[in-house]
């Protein structure tokens, strides 16, 4: 028995096929109405006139315009020449002469613009064909500005901006102290403090073997990535034929900054081994030699230095100028009194230093003239003598006590310090390594 549908269903499934057929149908429209009408938009879109598009009132727009580049700035730089002023040098570059005399009697910071020191930096900052700063270095710590695109002038003093670099140097003597510090790439200023430091200890003309060693402790001081200068050596350690000699920067608490060995005692003796640095002994301490000019035998109560003219001559101590004067026999000579039982004599100066005169208190190391011909020589040299108690001796053969030792109630600190130092000039791991091996450490 075949079972038919009712006529209400058979209605009821016609009409759900209708309504499928007519949204697959609704649907096929609507996409080849979108494939067909696309193109014509985006060809409308493109061929559309800009000036046909409603833009809002002018009123309505907020046009901001970037601001205008500011005018470039050159820099001139320069150094002080003898009889360069201040007047001179803005006066070249066009700034008014108003402008000028405003500043020239001003100071900052104890700094005058207008007393320039001959081989001294300056620079010009010009724009726009005007000068508005000026730039001069007094000194290698401090910058005077002067800013004349102010109303009036204003002058400042701002410290040079450098980097500093903590760095051990290490190096071997081949030939010299001063081919072996320029070996490892450094600058013959360091040799000759490094001389300094250890003027007691060794004698670095006549002492030095093949195989020496040195290490050095020191601030390298850098500006616009290039070196400046070195700072103090804070700890230097030497081996001079088997012997080790080291150096330590310490400022007591109530004393003055200077060199110490690793036991606290003094570096610095009362008196420097020789007053300058020298090329050798022309003639020694004797009492009876044959003088070169006289043809006579006669005392030579001293030692001559050959050096070369203008060679800068220290005093070997602390002491007070007796007297600077010149003759027929000794030229410009000055002698100086370091203590009731010291005193040394300078002879056949070139000139004497500025500021030297009978009274004047002079300091270990401070230069006190140049070495010349003056007087009875045949070439230029410095005559240097030494007196005990008023009787010459000979100058490298007078046992000399050293200078004071770190204090009792420094020690501790002292102590410390030489532990610090140890680690330094050992390197420490916690620094970092450079890409050229040499260890450092930025102090700013």
């Amino acid at each position: 028995m075949i079972n038919n549908p009712s006529p209400k269903r058979n209605t009821y499934l016609m009409g759900r096929k209708r309504v499928k057929v007519r949204y697959f149908l609704l649907v096929l429209l609507g996409f080849i109405f979108l494939c067909v009408s696309r193109p014509y938009e985006q060809q409308g879109l493109q061929s559309a006139n800009p000036a046909a598009l409603e833009v809002p009132p002018e009123s309505e727009v907020l046009i901001q315009e970037a601001p205008p580049d500011p005018p470039p700035v050159s820099v001139e730089e320069g150094r002080v020449r003898r009889g360069d002023t201040l007047y001179d040098i803005l006066k070249a570059k066009g700034l008014p002469d108003s402008r000028i005399l405003a500043v020239s009697g001003q100071k900052a910071d104890g700094i005058s613009p207008s007393k320039l020191v001959v081989g001294k930096n300056y620079r010009l900052y010009i724009s726009e064909g005007q000068v508005t700063e000026y730039q001069y270095e007094p000194d290698e710590e401090r910058v005077l500005r002067i800013l004349f695109d102010e109303d009036p002038p204003a002058l400042d003093v701002e410290p040079i901006p450098y980097e500093v670099f903590r760095v051990p140097i290490s190096g071997v003597i081949e030939n010299s102290l001063f081919a072996a510090v320029e070996a490892v790439g450094e600058k013959p200023s360091l040799a000759y403090d490094l001389a300094d430091l250890f003027a007691w200890q060794v004698d670095f003309f006549r002492d030095l073997r093949t195989g020496d060693t040195f290490t050095v402790l020191v601030d390298k001081y850098y500006r616009d990535g290039k070196f400046v200068r070195y700072g103090k050596i804070l700890a230097a350690r030497f081996v001079n034929d088997g012997d080790t000699h080291t150096g330590i920067l310490f400022a007591p608490s109530d004393g003055r900054e200077d060199y110490f060995d690793e036991t606290g005692g003094s570096l610095r003796k009362q008196f420097l081994k020789s007053p300058l640095k020298y090329r050798r002994i022309s003639s020694g301490f004797s009492r009876g030699r044959l003088h070169p000019v006289t043809g006579k035998v006669t005392p030579h109560l001293g030692i001559d230095y050959a050096a070369s003219t203008g060679t800068p001559i220290m005093s070997v101590g602390d002491g007070r100028v007796l007297f600077k004067k010149r003759d027929s026999v000794n030229g410009r000579i000055v002698k100086i009194r370091h203590n009731g039982t010291y005193s040394s004599a300078y002879a056949h100066m070139n000139s004497f230093a500025k500021g030297i005169g009978q009274g004047t208190q002079v300091r270990q190391g401070q230069v006190i003239g140049y070495v010349g011909k003056s007087g009875r020589a045949t070439g230029p040299h410095l005559h240097f003598a030494m007196y005990k108690n008023g009787r010459y001796v000979d100058p490298r053969r007078i046992s000399i006590p050293r200078a004071t030792s770190v204090p009792a109630k420094d020690r501790l600190a002292f102590d410390h310090k030489v532990k610090e130092i140890a680690r330094l000039l050992e390197g420490d791991p916690r620094e970092e390594i450079a890409a050229n091996g040499i260890r450092t450490d930025v102090l700013r």
